[in-house]
């Protein structure tokens, strides 16, 4: 599968977290990918105080024939991050099929997103941002590790931070009930292409819609950053764990990066860092080694969401008592596979109000990001 985002134009001015800040829709550069696996026991309720992801399908989706068997998959995959993190943001995000936030997909996209963002701000405000969270969320120990790992002062490279409207939420830097779309996912082809229920494994020839939804959504709720191409010029929060050597961290289009939140000391996942392109934020495809969020997926195979997945995220503030969220502890493990469960609710159209924004997925041999337009992704 493949992943593409696209950089939109300048919105608006508007405050945020006390200081005014620029408001750029832009289709940033996401990943996507395909498989996930089965959940092998009965999800556990979300906790009281939980995240909440909002989707909404405009007609393209419930005008399919098996718009019960998309719905149920989505949400399932919804309930699941729901579940896994206790930070009551309330995420917004738009589901389409054929398109995404009203444009078309690129040629060969398997799915495709656009998301917004906020910027810019310093290295300086964003450091403190992240601390401000860690010490009032103490429970967030990823966080709370990574915050200690931060640099003095700014890194070298760009010096422009964006932060995903999912995230700003998340950190307040926004109201986390803001009802402005936060990402707008859309999927591509013909849908007897996906297996929308991996419980009984993936069927031959197809892909695993939970995996691309699930992937899709981690972008979304901020797994992304500013290395689209090899002169990047903005990061994000995220692009703060990708080290090169402990103590260094990369901001290199071809570096042997890793994934880490205690100063590069330790190795919780290789970043992708292949040739043939894809999202510098995704992680490296290891044979053998089916992971969510792995750059290149394959059709007719199940992936597995892992701690470090889970991981990533927590260490952007989304917090929990979930297995990514105990520091440096057994990354590659699984920390629990997706199943369509038409079981999972989600609440009525009248208590949300969407924008659209998105990023994509595409279905070919390589990945590309760039810029200012879509960004591909593809299986192999």
């Amino acid at each position: 599968m493949a992943a593409v985002r696209a950089i939109p134009e300048e919105r608006v001015c508007r405050a945020a977290g006390g200081r005014t800040e620029q408001d750029l829709t832009m289709q940033a550069p996401f990943r996507r990918l395909v498989a996930v696996c089965a959940l092998a026991t009965a999800a556990a309720a979300a906790p009281s105080q939980a995240l909440t992801i909002l989707p909404r399908y405009d007609a393209s989706v419930t005008g399919q024939a098996n718009a019960s068997a998309i719905e149920a998959a989505f949400n399932a995959v919804a309930h699941d991050y729901s579940k896994s993190f206790t930070n009551p943001a309330k995420v917004y995000v738009n589901v389409s099929w054929g398109s995404v936030a009203g444009q078309a997909l690129p040629t060969g996209a398997i799915g495709a997103s656009v998301s917004t963002l906020y910027g810019y701000f310093t290295y300086a405000q964003i450091k403190n941002d992240l601390a401000s969270f860690s010490a009032a969320n103490p429970a967030d120990t990823a966080l709370a590790t990574g915050i200690k790992a931060l640099p003095g002062s700014a890194p070298v490279g760009p010096s422009k931070y964006l932060v995903p409207s999912s995230e700003a939420k998340a950190l307040g830097l926004i109201s986390a009930t803001q009802a402005s779309t936060d990402g707008s996912i859309g999927f591509a082809g013909a849908t007897s292409g996906y297996d929308f229920n991996p419980a009984d494994g993936v069927a031959a020839g197809t892909y695993d819609f939970q995996a691309v939804a699930a992937h899709e959504l981690a972008e979304v709720l901020g797994r992304i950053g500013g290395i689209a191409d090899a002169s990047p010029t903005w990061r994000t929060p995220y692009d703060l764990f990708r080290y090169k050597a402990p103590g260094v961290l990369s901001y290199g289009y071809s570096d042997a990066a890793y994934f880490s939140i205690n100063g590069g000391v330790t190795d919780l996942k290789a970043f992708n860092n292949s040739s043939s392109g894809g999202d510098r934020t995704d992680w490296k495809s290891v044979t053998s080694i089916y992971d969510v969020s792995n750059a290149f997926i394959t059709k007719g195979r199940a992936y597995n969401l892992t701690n470090v997945d889970l991981t990533s995220l927590d260490v952007l503030g989304w917090s929990g008592a979930n297995a990514g969220n105990a520091g440096v502890g057994s990354p590659g493990k699984t920390a629990f596979s997706l199943i369509a469960n038409p079981g999972y609710g989600v609440p009525e159209p009248s208590q949300w109000t969407l924008l659209i924004v998105g990023f994509g997925l595409t279905g070919a041999a390589l990945r590309r990001r760039r810029a200012l337009r879509p960004q591909r992704v593809r299986a192999r």
